[in-house]
C-alpha cells in the first residue's frame, strides 16, 4: 500500500519537499503502519506510537531532546521539532483517509523516544 493520496504540506512545504519528509510519507502510508496507527488508536493511544521506530530507524528522525528553555534550541533543534509537527499533520491526513478522526490534541506520551504529546483518533462513526 503507498499513499494513494498527496499530503497536503501547507506550512511544510519545504520539509515535504526534502528527501526526509518524502520518505516519512512513503513510511505512513505503508500497510503495516497504517494497520499499526489503526491498532493503537483503536485501544485509545497516540498513532504515532505505532511508527515512532520506523521513524527512527527509517527514516532519520531523531530522538527527542530534553532542553532547559526555548533559547537553548540549536537551530537543528528547531529543525526537529517542526519535523515532529509535520509528522503530527501527516498522520491526522493518514487516519483521516482510513476513516478515523482527531479525539484529542496534546496526548501526554513520557515513554516516546520522540513525542512530549501527540493526537489521539477513533474510527468515525
Amino acid at each position: 500500500m503507498s499513499a494513494d493520496f498527496e499530503f497536503v504540506a501547507n506550512t511544510f512545504k519545504v520539509l515535504y519537499a526534502e528527501e526526509q519528509g518524502q520518505s516519512i510519507w512513503s513510511h505512513l502510508n505503508t500497510e503495516k503502519s497504517v494497520i499499526r496507527m489503526q491498532a493503537v488508536s483503536d485501544v485509545g493511544k497516540p498513532a504515532v506510537l505505532a511508527v515512532e521506530e520506523g521513524l527512527l530507524n527509517e527514516c532519520g528522525v531523531k530522538e527527542r531532546v530534553k532542553h532547559a528553555s526555548e533559547q537553548d534550541k540549536s537551530t537543528e533543534d528547531r529543525h526537529n521539532d517542526r519535523i515532529k509537527q509535520m509528522i503530527g499533520a501527516m498522520v491526522r491526513q493518514v487516519m483521516e483517509h482510513h476513516g478515523y478522526q482527531l479525539h484529542a490534541n496534546n496526548v501526554k506520551i513520557p515513554n516516546s523516544k520522540i513525542f512530549y504529546s501527540a493526537a489521539s483518533y477513533r474510527k468515525s462513526s
